[in-house]
């Protein structure tokens, strides 16, 4: 008879039951492993570029405080270029290379999250964060080992459509890009406005890049909205937006999602083209950086920040994107070192146990108080103001829950 490893550990098993010997059957690993994928190249390239450094700032970080039980941690990060596949690919790199000590992942897509998640099952499971707020991706029944690292995009718009109905407004339109991301809660949104009381003047598709402003403007312009929500953009197409009606003399309030609240863009476009910004709105899951006088965990990353990224931009601000994959790593950090001080091996079941347990967090600083793990999101934020004279987002809202 042919004996394998398969079955030669079955057998090493079932042995060591009879003879009541303890076995150890996975080594204690010398260093665990998170492994990531980053649009460093490709149409997102200046988020990736932005949310790189918080990696090394995290494994520092958190190697500084004692890693997890005493085991120190590493990042393996890759990039993507926003290509789904290429993440798949990387993820089954690490898995590969890494093994047992690669405990957890941070994907950079909605498109990647829900590539990847058919293979998140047995040895292959590992949790996994990413930098997507998609709404289908909170349902521990069908994502268990994925989670959230704040509001999904639905729960966005909720927020927005309270605040909008709280200000008076009675007719919003709702613009968005012609991807998965621009048309997660467009359904959600609509039966939201319903239930609230606000007509829906105006669903407006557009291309994620190269949009056909003037016509779109012209849409709005008809449809007589007085807010107008913009969904689905990051770098691009949402401040042209604004600039062609401002242009074309509309007194539309205009809101955005996560991102699109980036004041390093905001900045960016009013040296260029002037304040025309002002007074734009948007839901942000987080206290900004600069926002730190009651925010412990946001002084120990200014403080790290200032050495680690000395005579660079990020020397003195974190980017949004970057507090929010911060957010993610702590997230998931919290639920390994959890899982490892109750005796639990980190597994991916194990791990993302604790991390569905996690209730009243004090998270030092990214939200206005302790938050809790449902449905393995984080469903809370505020609305916050730009100011191009100041160059800064403020709130004008409290925090907000779904």
């Amino acid at each position: 008879m042919t004996l394998n490893r398969r079955s030669f550990l079955a057998t090493g098993a079932a042995a060591t039951a009879v003879m009541g010997t303890p076995m150890i059957l996975k080594a204690q690993p010398k260093e665990y492993v998170l492994g990531a994928s980053l649009p460093l190249t490709g149409p997102f390239a200046t988020a990736g570029q932005l949310v790189a450094p918080a990696f090394a700032l995290a494994q520092k970080l958190f190697n500084d405080e004692g890693g997890i039980a005493g085991t120190p941690i590493r990042f393996v990060t890759e990039d993507s270029g926003y290509v789904p596949q290429n993440t798949l690919a990387n993820y089954q790199r690490a898995l590969a290379t890494e093994g047992n000590a690669l405990v957890g992942y941070f994907a950079d897509s909605t498109g990647a999250m829900k590539l990847i998640a058919p293979e998140l099952k047995g040895e292959n499971a590992r949790l996994m964060g990413s930098t997507s707020f998609a709404s289908e991706l909170a349902n521990p029944e069908t994502n268990p080992y994925q989670y959230l690292s704040g509001p999904t995009y639905q729960d966005q718009f909720d927020i927005l459509l309270q605040n909008i109905k709280a200000a008076g407004g009675t007719k919003v339109a709702f613009i968005y890009s012609n991807t998965e991301f621009g048309r997660d809660p467009i359904e959600h949104g609509r039966a939201k406005a319903a239930e609230l009381g606000i007509e829906v003047v105006l669903e407006e598709s557009t291309k994620a890049q190269g949009a056909d402003i003037p016509t779109h403007v012209t849409k709005l312009a008809q449809s007589g909205a007085e807010h107008c929500i913009l969904q689905g953009y990051v770098t691009g197409v949402w401040p042209q937006l604004i600039g062609g009606a401002r242009q074309f003399g509309l007194p539309v309030q205009f809101h955005g999602t996560f991102w699109g609240m980036e004041k390093l863009i905001a900045d960016r476009i009013t040296a260029e083209a002037g304040p025309f910004l002002a007074g734009y709105q948007g839901v942000m899951p987080y206290r900004y950086f600069y926002d730190r006088e009651d925010a412990p965990r946001y002084q120990q990353y200014a403080e790290l920040s200032k050495a680690m990224f000395a005579g660079t931009p990020l020397e003195n601000y974190m980017s949004t994107w970057g507090i929010q994959t911060m957010c993610g790593l702590e997230l998931a950090m919290k639920a390994m070192r959890d899982t490892a001080e109750a005796g639990n091996e980190l597994t991916a079941d194990n791990i993302a146990e604790s991390l569905s347990s996690i209730s009243d967090w004090d998270s030092g600083g990214f939200f206005g108080g302790p938050v809790s793990m449902n449905n393995n999101k984080i469903g809370t934020g505020r609305v916050y103001e730009y100011a191009p004279d100041t160059g800064l987002f403020t709130p004008v809202s409290d925090w907000l829950s779904t």
